[in-house]
């Protein structure tokens, strides 16, 4: 099950506190709702509270919820229930982490903070990810919507790619998928890639299962090239990587 959280988000201004508060819908820029002679560069020099609440019921017997961020332009600490969960760190890239622990019946909050970078005194975890990008002259925006993922049997929680580059021509693409169970019962993955689907039925008593390609003709993945596309399917939650081919870069790995 999959639950949007687009909209609405209060913005309420932690900078100039004369800028007036106004509602917003993802995806947008945060300019498409603020006064119309402030320039993106006035507002990304400023710092931004966005928040938003939604009623939990029934949904929270899902034994783990995903909280799935993606497209933020700027540093950000997100927040639920108070609790600071992770940072967007203005790079664009999905991040995603099961919050059920913060989460609660009835009703819950989402914050989001754009903040300077030496603001981070205002985290409440210890950061495990890596340097974030901090403040950009670029436009602040959010442009994929929002969302909660709940899974009830399987968590993905990394995903391990290799390739074996033959003498005589071609690649075999080795995909392992490393999952956490939360709850038994039947579950499969599809894994597609380079134009091949595989079904593949996922045992419970391990922790991890591995689909195997062969790409007869590889075509080397350019600098500028994303790469060959990896999708992951399981209990209707999908997941998608670029896997850049290439026999001096033969190890991908993701951590979810």
């Amino acid at each position: 099950m999959k639950l949007s959280l687009a909209g609405w988000w209060q913005v309420s201004p932690l900078t100039d506190l004369s800028i007036p508060q106004d509602d917003i819908t993802f995806p947008a820029r945060l300019s498409s709702v603020l006064p119309s002679h402030l320039t993106e560069a006035q507002i990304s020099a400023q710092e931004w509270h966005l928040m938003h609440d939604i009623e939990l019921d029934e949904e929270l017997f899902a034994p783990a919820v995903d909280l799935v961020m993606s497209e933020v332009s700027h540093y950000a600490e997100v927040r639920v229930n108070g609790v600071a969960v992770f940072d967007c760190l203005g790079d664009r890239q999905t991040m995603r982490k099961d919050i059920r622990p913060y989460l609660q019946k009835g009703r819950n909050r989402f914050e989001l903070l754009f903040l300077e970078q030496e603001d981070d005194w205002l985290l409440e975890e210890e950061q495990s990810l890596g340097e974030y990008v901090g403040h950009s002259q670029q436009p602040i925006e959010i442009l994929s919507e929002p969302y909660l993922q709940f899974m009830r049997h399987i968590r993905l929680e990394r995903v391990e790619v290799e390739q074996v580059w033959h003498h005589g021509g071609g690649c075999e693409v080795l995909v392992k998928l490393n999952y956490h169970v939360r709850q038994f019962g039947l579950a499969s993955a599809c894994v597609q890639f380079n134009g091949v689907s595989l079904q593949l039925p996922i045992d419970l008593r391990h922790q991890s299962l591995t689909a195997l390609f062969q790409v007869e003709a590889p075509k080397v993945t350019q600098a500028d090239e994303r790469g060959e596309k990896l999708s992951i399917t399981i209990e209707q939650h999908q997941y998608e990587f670029f896997i850049p081919l290439n026999p001096a870069n033969t190890v991908s790995k993701f951590a979810l």
